[in-house]
């Protein structure tokens, strides 16, 4: 059965792997197709004594080892450590070799499980810095019993035969039988565990790319709104305010400077703000050259203050354009939350404000408590804007 389920593991990864392709996937799909081509020699070769063919079967199960070790670091984004493992198996089949060449039965049966056990335990160093969630504790806990179990199973055999291991009394059915099950087993647990955990990385990145604008790496409306309605509601009984930005003249940067140089300047911004996206705070573009920036736990005079720090600090930034260094100023509304209120009640006051720091000459910041603007006022400001955005999107 082994073989059979090596075999349909690998169709399983290399579906992954052409659903998203990555280089993960891949090894480990190239993993399972050794594993079933180790057990299949195995199994027909099982009696086989010979040199030529001991040594290539081990070979086939060191290289299921190393391309799963491989296919770990290259999950976890770490480079793989191909040399090393090459390196080791090297080692470890010349050793096997050696000991198969002096008929030194014993020896030789814990050298092939203890170098496969060693490969394997090299795997655990994919999982530094990547412990946080319970799946891959669940992962680094069942690869360590796979490496563990390299080790323990040469011993168990020596314990478990009466006067000297050799060849006749190692290939009995009882040793086979436990040695491919244990394996199995081993294979199948991880196998099934990293399929998970494959297929959550798919879902993440497609839930990422639905909440995540593209130009400035930061939250777009869709995951502002989500992001922002939980952070509220997890921040009951502290103050919480909201920072809007919005670009000054920035249709004026489209139409003297380029479009690619004004995608620039937004994720410039984008990137200020999300600086300050740390300790459950959310940052977003909001559409266009608009940015929002919840702050759970900060107070009104705090935000205020931090407002001001990305006012100037966007104003002092100087973007190169032709040799020539060419800066830019944000308009910013400030309001702190109230209690019972929605995101959306929150964003609507300081919105207010933001428009209020555009009547009053733009570059400066505004909060909802200090509003003077008439309704009329604000809304001939809104209409101006809109037009603004319209002609924007019209023509890029």
């Amino acid at each position: 059965m082994n073989p059979l389920v090596f075999g349909l593991f690998s169709v399983g990864f290399l579906c992954i792997y052409h659903m998203r392709p990555n280089t993960s996937a891949l090894a480990i799909s190239l993993s399972y197709v050794f594993g079933a081509l180790a057990f299949i020699a195995d199994l027909i070769f099982q009696d086989s004594t010979l040199l030529i063919t001991r040594v290539p079967i081990a070979g086939l199960y060191a290289t299921t080892i190393v391309f799963l070790v491989g296919g770990l670091f290259l999950h976890y984004k770490k480079p793989a450590p191909w040399r090393l493992l090459v390196g080791l198996t090297v080692v470890h089949l010349s050793v096997y070799g050696y000991l198969m060449a002096i008929e030194a039965d014993w020896i030789r049966s814990f050298s092939a499980n203890v170098g496969c056990g060693i490969l394997s335990a090299i795997g655990l160093l994919a999982f530094r810095g990547h412990l946080d969630r319970t799946l891959d504790r669940v992962l680094a806990a069942i690869f360590a019993l796979t490496s563990l179990q390299c080790f323990l199973r040469p011993i168990a055999i020596a314990l478990w035969v009466d006067g000297p291991l050799t060849h006749a009394n190692h290939s009995e059915t009882v040793f086979i039988f436990s040695m491919h099950f244990v394996v199995g087993a081993c294979a199948v647990t991880t196998g099934m565990c990293l399929l998970v955990v494959l297929s959550q990385s798919i879902f993440n990145d497609l839930r990422d790319s639905s909440v995540t604008d593209v130009l400035t790496g930061i939250n777009n409306r869709r995951g502002f709104d989500d992001a922002g309605t939980a952070a509220l509601l997890t921040s009951t009984g502290q103050p919480a305010s909201l920072i809007l930005a919005d670009l000054d003249h920035f249709k004026s940067v489209n139409d003297n400077y380029g479009h690619a140089f004004g995608d620039e300047i937004i994720a410039s911004f984008g990137s200020l703000m999300g600086d300050h996206a740390r300790y459950g705070r959310v940052a977003g573009r909001l559409g266009g050259e608009e940015f929002g920036l919840l702050l759970p736990g900060v107070s009104l005079a705090m935000a205020v203050e931090l407002a001001e720090s990305i006012r100037w600090r966007f104003a002092s930034t100087h973007v190169q354009d032709d040799n020539t260094g060419v800066s830019f100023t944000a308009s910013l509304g400030v309001a702190q939350h109230r209690e019972g209120e929605s995101l959306s009640q929150l964003m609507t006051r300081a919105d207010k404000a933001l428009y209020a720091s555009k009547a009053r000459g733009r570059n400066c910041i505004t909060c909802d408590s200090e509003i003077a603007l008439s309704p009329n006022e604000i809304k001939t400001i809104q209409r101006d804007e809109d037009t603004v955005r319209r002609v924007t999107a019209k023509y890029g």
